[in-house]
């Protein structure tokens, strides 16, 4: 069997007579850098959300030994595979990734193997190999990361643009991105597939007093400076501003509060998920001006729990927004600050038309998405 140029290595005619007539699938998904933040949300999400929309799969979930486990009850048809990743973990990962995937694909008789970042496996695995592509920040926005970090991803993240088979982006954005800055991809089957929103659902408000606004640090693209310069812009405007995220420039950053002397700003200590959720959910506006987004998942959980959203002019949350959000005219003081007011003022009609549009990203329409570029590839 031949899949775009490269012989599908270690196939039964079994296997490929089992797609021929569009039978169960077996995947398996490597998600050893899938730890905290975004990328487990995703991952979590996607795997919990599988055997509702396909249960006739078998999905095997390869993840680091320290993973807590599935994210929810036990599935059924997926099956957690635990490996130590010894350090540092950036070369040891790589050299698991690439050990594992071929060794646990030949194991369970995967059909297909689902990356979960381009960060995977160094040698193609035998079977066809379709690897998410969730954004390309440190080719676009190279300024935002040390040069070791660009040189790591740029190295792993080419590599897999030349060995995988086929593509799942998060946004059309991401998509136009890969196909901008790495022609050689167009020739390959890809797919948008949006993250879902309905996470959120069983997320529970938290005890304290509700109506705050939540701004993100983690990273140098959601823009804190922006929003502080803002809330000095908003004055007696501004309302209570908690901010999570802030790392190894805490101390900075509680400087630049003081010198703009915005009492109302409050830096969040580390936050469990949990009391994570219950920040977000609990929260009166959600502000988000980032410069570059490969999707924005923020915009449509706070949609989706019927917060305002603030966001930047930038394509990926617009893309994700759909035009039920508060955008900011320019990255300006002045520009987020106005928007802020619209956002506090939004109106029920508003709200609604945001929720409604929110509750259309669904995990089970991101499973049924990526499972169709993953039969496309077989």
């Amino acid at each position: 069997m031949d899949l775009g140029g490269r012989a599908v290595r270690g196939r039964r005619p079994a296997a490929a007579l089992r797609h021929a007539l569009r039978a169960p699938m077996r995947v398996l998904v490597e998600a050893l850098a899938a730890e905290f933040g975004g990328i487990r949300t995703y991952v979590d999400a996607l795997v919990e959300a599988w055997p509702h929309a396909c249960p006739e799969d078998e999905v095997h979930l390869l993840v680091r030994e320290e993973h807590p486990g599935l994210p929810g009850p036990t599935l059924p048809g997926v099956t957690l595979h635990r490996v130590p990743v010894p350090g540092p973990a950036v070369v040891g990962r790589a050299w698991v990734q690439t050990r594992e995937v071929s060794r646990l694909a030949r194991t369970v008789d995967a059909d297909v193997v689902l990356a979960t970042l381009p960060a995977t496996t160094l040698r193609h695995p035998g079977l066809p190999l379709a690897v998410v592509v969730h954004d390309l920040r440190h080719e676009l926005r190279p300024g935002q990361f040390s040069r070791i970090r660009r040189w790591q991803r740029s190295a792993a993240y080419g590599r897999s643009y030349r060995l995988a088979d086929g593509f799942c982006a998060v946004s059309q954005r991401t998509l136009d991105d890969l196909h901008t800055l790495h022609p050689a991809t167009r020739g390959k089957p890809s797919v948008v597939a949006h993250h879902g929103s309905d996470h959120v659902d069983s997320w529970q408000a938290g005890d304290r007093p509700g109506g705050h606004a939540v701004a993100f640090a983690h990273q140098p693209n959601k823009n804190l400076d922006l929003v502080l310069d803002g809330w000095t812009a908003l004055g007696a405007d501004a309302p209570r501003l908690v901010v999570t995220g802030v790392g190894a420039d805490r101390d900075a950053v509680a400087t630049g509060i003081t010198e703009r002397g915005l009492s109302t700003v409050e830096l969040a200590p580390y936050l469990p998920e949990p009391d994570f959720q219950a920040l977000l959910a609990s929260a009166g506006l959600v502000v988000f001006p980032s410069d570059f987004e490969g999707f924005g998942l923020p915009v449509v959980e706070a949609m989706r729990l019927g917060i305002p959203v603030v966001i930047g002019p930038e394509p990926a949350t617009r893309e994700a927004a759909g035009g039920h959000a508060f955008e900011l005219a320019g990255f300006t003081p002045g520009a987020l600050a106005t928007a802020v007011r619209a956002a506090l003022a939004v109106s029920p009609a508003q709200r609604q038309a945001a929720r409604t549009h929110a509750a259309t990203f669904t995990w089970r329409r991101t499973v049924s998405q990526t499972r169709s570029l993953l039969a496309s590839l077989l």
